[in-house]
Formats: structure tokens, sequence, C-alpha cells
């Protein structure tokens, strides 16, 4: 391979370093977009304007709208009633936020951007949003019950080069 490796290597690795690792493979997933400064504001505003349970309702409306895709359908029991709810909770979540306390940066993305840019605003709350669910106990505890099914020396060998190693202050 030229990295110096052999296929023998077998490296320990805690559960939390192990654990960390697994959480920025599933955050290093997110999609990067070079935004406006428009939409950075907007971004910046939703983010500052967003209330414990604001997060709440789009969490609990993203749990929802995952549910009802076939493969997902199985693990979830949520009623046509309590999607109307989540629905309702939401769109006066965004309805706030946007017409009422990110007025000037909502209009600002629309005349710079377009409407389609008000969506990207979003991204960095999602970001935020995803962030604090994994720092959650039980989605740790989930993350970990994971981690005993994967083998973290293959990931090590295959991903981390000498260039990472030497980042990080290790030589290799």
């Amino acid at each position: 391979m030229g990295y110096g490796f052999s296929k023998k290597l077998h490296l320990r690795f805690s559960r939390p370093a192990g654990l960390a690792l697994l959480t920025l493979m599933m955050l290093g997933t997110t999609q990067v977009s070079l935004a406006s400064p428009t939409v950075d504001q907007l971004s910046q505003c939703l983010v500052k304007s967003t209330t414990a349970a604001d997060k709440t309702a789009v969490l609990q409306w993203t749990f929802s709208a995952l549910a009802a895709h076939p493969d997902l359908k199985q693990y979830s029991n949520v009623s046509d009633a309590q999607k109307t709810q989540l629905d309702k909770n939401l769109a006066q979540v965004m309805q706030r936020i946007l017409v009422e306390q990110c007025s000037t940066q909502t209009q600002a993305v629309i005349n710079a951007d377009g409407l389609q840019a008000v969506g990207e605003s979003f991204q960095e709350l999602g970001s935020i949003t995803g962030d604090e669910i994994l720092k959650t106990p039980e989605i740790k505890q989930q993350l970990q019950g994971v981690l005993r099914y994967v083998d973290l020396n293959k990931l090590v060998i295959k991903f981390l080069t000498p260039e990472i190693w030497n980042k990080l202050g290790i030589t290799r």
C-alpha cells in the first residue's frame, strides 16, 4: 500500500476514541456548500433565534418524516394525528423565525439569491441540531453499541495515512 503499515497491525482504540471516529465519519457525510453572505447571515439569525423547544419540534418532525420511509416504517408507530400536529408545530416554528425574528435576513436572501436559497440557510441549523443529538447520552450509547461490530483497525489502516498521523502530531 505504501503507507508503511503492516497487514498484521493491530491498534487498540478506547470506546471514546472509536465513538469520536464514528461520529466524525457520520458528520463528514453532510454536504458542504459555499453560501452567499446573505445566506450566512440568515443562517446565523436562524441559529440565534431557535430555542430548545424549536429544536425539539424540528427533531420530532424529522423523526416522523424519516419514519414514513418504507424501509423505516416498521420501527415507528407515528399516527396520522401526530404527523399532522408535528407538521403544524414545525410550520409555526419556521414561520415565526422567518417572518418575525429573521425577516430582514430572509428578505435579503430572497432578493439576492432567490427563494430556494432560504432552504440553504437551514443547513447550519440542521448541522447544529445534529451535533446536539449526537451528544445526548442515549444516542452516544446507541453509537457505542454499533462500535462493538465495527473493525476500527480496518478503518484506521484504510483512512489514516501518514500525512494525517503527522497532522495529529503522531509521527509514523
